[in-house]
């Protein structure tokens, strides 16, 4: 039922929901065949073997449930309570959360989106709750090496949460009922390293190298070229370094997007990535100062821009893709669900907008919610959710913004931890559950 409610959007809207990147994905999965710019694979295998090549909604069904499984084991070590009383708490968290969050609309879409938010569960899962059996840790750790591949993003993501949650662990702090420190390290560091060599094979096995990343700096360079350090940087030493971009000093790109899609720039730059290294590493040593005083600006940005349903106007934007086409290559059963779906005949925009607006303020309501209580109560459990939460939070603005650009999509995907953490407060608050003090 939960995993039911969270698939609300694509069961109103006829199909799960796409970006302009989906059919990206969808066709690397299908052909192993990647799509400049290259993105991580993870996300195209996750799609091929749950779709078994015959439905989308399989996919977006396996999203659901991984997201019930996390918070089912989150309200268990949060709340505790007997089976049938966390089935209940379960039921009505995923009603809330689907009513005034975002996380509906992730589940629904066909993006690896959802997963960033599952990282921060399942990592706090593994670090502080000890009581966790084999097959719990096993599961928990099999999603979060899932979670990390399917984004190139959310590696660095959880490398820091993981580093900020465990160097107080290595320096001795233990809190009542987690496991020990070496535990909690071989149950992190395993997931990270399997997503990371898992990433680089199937890279390498695609003819781009064994590599993480192997569109290398191209994200980056279209945020500096977005900020105008690197069109500073190019006028400033064209003279001196014969750049291909030095041709377009009179008609350089201004945005991630026109750098990324649009301008020929990109396309006439060397294809091994040596120029745009060479580019990003001369911007970052000319103007080390303005790209830290940028990098902060554009955290901060990042941190209040978290607007739900950002793909779904992005689509109605008509932004380039492919993915009629390349849904009826992989899926052409779903074809004509695609088709007579309301986000295709433009009947979900207004939607998004109006439940943007309510999900905003959900949001900060809850953030104040969420500090009065964690201020006047001692429940040291739901308090360090609550800070790990926002800390989680601040991690992920910092690095979508730094890498790639304030976007409302990147923080609208873990925004809906906030009102979660209310809820358990309210549980708590209420005496519905027997959440533990310490």
């Amino acid at each position: 039922m939960s995993a039911c409610v969270l698939l609300s959007v694509a069961l109103f809207n006829g199909y799960p929901t796409v970006y302009p990147d989906t059919g990206s994905y969808l066709f690397t999965g299908a052909f192993l065949i990647a799509l400049p710019p290259f993105r991580s694979p993870g996300y195209s295998i996750f799609i091929r073997l749950t779709s078994l090549g015959a439905s989308a909604w399989l996919t977006i069904a396996t999203q659901a449930i991984i997201v019930v499984f996390v918070l089912y084991e989150t309200c268990k070590h949060l709340i505790g309570g007997g089976s049938k009383f966390r089935d209940h708490c379960l039921l009505a968290i995923a009603c809330v959360l689907a009513a005034l969050t975002s996380l509906p609309w992730e589940v629904s879409l066909l993006m690896p989106d959802v997963f960033a938010a599952v990282i921060f569960l399942s990592v706090y899962l593994l670090v502080f709750d000890g009581r966790l059996r084999l097959a719990e840790r096993i599961a928990l750790a099999a999603i979060l090496a899932i979670s990390v591949a399917a984004h190139m993003s959310l590696l660095p993501i959880a490398a820091l949460f993981i580093a900020m949650l465990a160097i107080p662990r290595l320096a001795g702090w233990r809190p009542r009922g987690a496991p020990a420190a070496s535990t909690m390290l071989a149950w992190l560091l395993v997931p990270i390293l399997a997503a990371g060599l898992s990433t680089a094979a199937l890279n390498r096995s695609m003819g781009l190298g064994f590599k993480l990343s192997p569109s290398g700096n191209q994200f980056f360079l279209g945020r500096l070229f977005g900020d105008g350090l690197t069109a500073d940087y190019l006028r400033a030493n064209c003279p001196k370094k014969p750049f291909v971009a030095c041709r377009y000093l009179n008609d350089l790109p201004t945005s991630p997007e026109q750098f990324l899609f649009w301008h020929p720039l990109l396309h006439e730059m060397d294809p091994n990535g040596v120029e745009i290294a060479q580019i990003v590493r001369g911007t970052l040593a000319a103007y080390p100062f303005r790209f830290l005083a940028s990098s902060i600006h554009q955290t901060l940005r990042q941190l209040v821009k978290f607007q739900t349903g950002q793909e779904i106007r992005d689509l109605a934007l008509n932004a380039p893709n492919s993915n009629a086409e390349i849904i009826g290559q992989v899926f052409p059963r779903d074809v004509q669900a695609f088709s007579n779906s309301r986000l295709i005949r433009g009947r979900l925009v207004s939607l998004s907008s109006a439940v943007a607006a309510i999900d905003t303020i959900v949001v900060w309501l809850s953030a104040a919610a969420c500090l009065i209580l964690a201020r006047k109560r001692r429940d040291v459990k739901l308090n360090r959710f609550f800070y790990a939460a926002i800390a989680f939070l601040a991690i992920n603005a910092a690095i979508c913004a730094t890498l790639a650009g304030a976007y409302d999509r990147y923080q609208s995907r873990v925004a809906w931890l906030v009102p979660l953490c209310l809820a358990f407060y309210v549980a708590q608050r209420f005496g519905i559950g027997d959440a533990a003090i310490g």
